[in-house]
């Protein structure tokens, strides 16, 4: 174990998006309470479950080139600092507009979650490593309602929901302290082992071709291939449907099979919580199976395009019958939407080759996916209320999860940053 202290960071981030995620998804455990008791209906829900990224989507690309200047350590600490005491003030709410205002304010800090844990990815974890660890970490989308589902249900039973607002915006104020007492780039982190600190420097922006070249910025990454946009977009498609389950899969279980709060909220684990170790085994695969040429020449879309079509199962769920079988489904549908996102996280690093471009890589990546993101829940919300079901709105998220397959097929095979890279020595 002394040569694997690096998984300290990786636990941590794993637990940053963890925190993140559950900030997001609660909305959906105790968003039937709170309709309830502010009298809001489907469409007007379905604003508020988006909310958070209206300014999240503004100042994403702000946060981007930040996080490229001060660096991950300081970025991941505003930002879950930020989110947490606007995720706290949420149980304040009397109102619709307060609890909007709370929302938006959540969603401006979380637009540099994942700019910042990507910088810090980049920086700690060496290329043959990187499939597994963004798994890792992205596995927190899903462990965070995993875990925190039955908590937020289990809190708004017998506290109200209030409490519920309160309970997760103190876990992120936990987490910043230790992650503040621990980071530092691998070559200040004196509690490394010499051997792991080199390990770790020389491999981590290895690259068989180019060496590690200065920014290309904005312009560069955006005008001179269309990789970053494949990749934005098809990460939006893919997004769309990880989105309806944060948002709306209670609201789906409670509606379709009659289920109480706390039903929703445990049958809402079990493919969150399932998904999060299927999603880590198939990335360590993926790894195994990819040889460092191969994730060098982006190779690594093709797991991207499997788990993309394979999440398209999600239409199937309206027709299985019982609760029970719908699970089995959301697991599969779930697991290979997580596959996807965070193989596509990682294919982005694949495709970088100025790691001085980062933040902006990550700030427009994300930006792509949650455009899907604010139209998900609104849609879904629209489409609930026309048909009086879900079946229209889960076909949708089937038929988006087919275009990403297209897309980051189709546009990602040309490299970014590679032009200045090359002219750096090396």
């Amino acid at each position: 174990m002394q040569d694997k202290r690096r998984y300290v960071i990786y636990l941590l981030l794993f637990l940053f998006l963890s925190i993140y995620s559950l900030d997001r998804a609660m909305m959906g455990v105790v968003g039937s309470t709170i309709a309830k008791e502010m009298q809001l209906d489907p469409v007007q829900l379905g604003y508020l479950f988006s909310s958070y990224l209206w300014l999240y989507a503004l100042t994403l690309l702000p946060a981007g080139a930040i996080t490229d200047r001060i660096g991950a350590q300081r970025m991941c600490s505003i930002a879950a600092g930020g989110w947490s005491i606007f995720q706290a003030l949420g149980g304040f709410a009397t109102g619709m507009a307060f609890l909007l205002v709370t929302r938006l304010g959540l969603g401006v800090f979380e637009s540099a979650a994942n700019p910042c844990a990507h910088t810090a990815i980049r920086e700690w974890t060496p290329r043959t490593e990187r499939g597994f660890v963004t798994s890792i970490w992205y596995a927190g989308t899903n462990a965070g309602p995993a875990m925190g589902t039955p908590l937020v249900a289990w809190l708004t039973t017998v506290y109200g929901w209030r409490s519920a607002f309160f309970v997760t915006g103190t876990l992120g104020v936990i987490w910043v302290l230790v992650w503040m007492s621990l980071y530092r780039s691998p070559d200040r982190a004196t509690w490394l082992s010499p051997r792991e600190r080199a390990k770790i420097l020389a491999e981590r922006d290895k690259d068989p071709v180019v060496a590690v070249g200065d920014p290309v910025g904005y312009r560069g990454l955006l005008t001179e291939t269309p990789t970053l946009w494949g990749l934005a977009v098809a990460q939006g498609c893919i997004n769309y449907t990880s989105y309806f389950f944060l948002a709306w899969l209670p609201g789906f279980l409670q509606s379709s099979y009659h289920l109480s709060v706390m039903q929703a909220g445990e049958y809402t684990a079990i493919p969150f919580a399932l998904s999060v170790f299927l999603s880590i085994a198939l990335s360590f695969i993926c790894d195994r199976v990819l040889s460092p040429a191969a994730l060098h020449a982006g190779m690594r879309r093709y797991a991207v395009a499997l788990g993309a079509l394979l999440s398209a199962s999600i239409v199937l769920t309206p027709y299985v019958g019982s609760v029970e079988i719908a699970t089995v489904v959301l697991t599969v549908a779930l697991t290979f939407n997580t596959f996807a996102q965070s193989m596509n996280f990682a294919l982005a690093n694949d495709r970088l080759r100025s790691p001085a471009d980062v933040g902006r890589t990550y700030a427009f990546f994300t930006l792509g996916g949650i455009t899907f993101g604010i139209a998900g829940p609104i849609v879904t919300g629209y489409l609930v209320k026309m048909t009086g079901d879900f079946k229209v709105a889960l076909v949708l998220c089937g038929a988006l999860s087919i275009l990403a397959t297209i897309l980051v097929v189709t546009l990602t095979h040309r490299p970014m940053g590679e032009r200045k890279s090359v002219l750096q020595p090396a």
